[in-house]
């Protein structure tokens, strides 16, 4: 999937919420700056294009004034293809592409004033030849991780019903490949699809027609907490001005890096 954002109305210090999908992002215009929940964690500059891996954790972000950025959605088999690397060995970390692959960083680096949808189009014909060029992995699991989203009570034993292992199993693998446990994996998909939910207008809808498996609303908003620093009614409140973006939610009282203006 393919994501176009430009919004000129930046400038505060963010909240970024989890994000379960690897990406790859371009900042085209203003850089991105991210900082980790801790008191005394630092701000980092993020190079101009990034790999994200799978983030089970929120910290904070920044930009000057003007995000303008291009992203491509990877699956996990697509995050292998790039990097040979498991998600596993890979969470909660942004890359630069440039030390992966510098070869397509350089290819899908947007032209002057590039149109998106021309990027898009010249940006998957790159993505393929790279895809097409290595050996396809199979995610044993991947028809499990629906149980995991839609059902609760003894849904992980399901889930490695399903995957044809054990719960024992199953647990290893899970985390050799993902990187989290089930149920850490259960609890951040249930409160990524509230997430999606919750949004008037968001990129992406829940793709689940089952009910989130939440056994009752207090329930719910202890694990959107857990996952995200804030309340459900947080994010509402936030997102009251029409605000697009899923992901992201302005935050006060963190103040931004020093050295973001030069």
């Amino acid at each position: 999937g393919f994501v176009h954002r430009d919004d000129d109305a930046a400038g505060h210090v963010v909240r970024v919420l989890p994000e379960m999908r690897a990406s790859i992002q371009i900042m085209i215009a203003d850089p991105l700056w991210l900082r980790g929940a801790g008191n005394v964690a630092a701000w980092e500059r993020l190079p101009r294009i990034t790999l994200w891996a799978p983030k089970y954790r929120w910290c904070y972000g920044f930009a000057v004034g003007h995000i303008k950025a291009y992203a491509a959605g990877l699956t996990v088999a697509g995050l292998y293809a790039l990097t040979g690397r498991p998600a596993s060995q890979l969470v909660d970390q942004v890359l630069a592409l440039s030390d992966i692959n510098a070869a397509l960083a350089r290819d899908i680096d947007p032209q002057a004033d590039e149109p998106f949808e021309s990027w898009r189009t010249r940006a998957t014909v790159r993505l393929r030849d790279v895809f097409n060029a290595t050996p396809a992995i199979d995610d044993p699991l991947a028809a499990s991780l629906a149980i995991l989203a839609t059902e609760e009570g003894g849904a992980v034993a399901r889930a490695a019903e399903a995957a044809g292992l054990s719960e024992r199993q199953y647990r290893r693998l899970f985390i050799r490949l993902y990187g989290v446990s089930p149920k850490h994996y259960q609890r951040a998909i249930r409160v990524d699809r509230m997430i999606r939910q919750l949004h008037e207008f968001p990129w992406e809808i829940d793709s689940y027609e089952a009910p989130i498996p939440f056994s009752d609303q207090p329930h719910a908003i202890r694990e959107f907490r857990a996952m995200t620093g804030i309340t459900p009614r947080a994010y509402l409140r936030a997102k009251q001005s029409r605000d697009a973006t899923l992901r992201s939610v302005p935050v006060e009282g963190i103040a931004a890096p020093r050295s973001a203006s030069g």
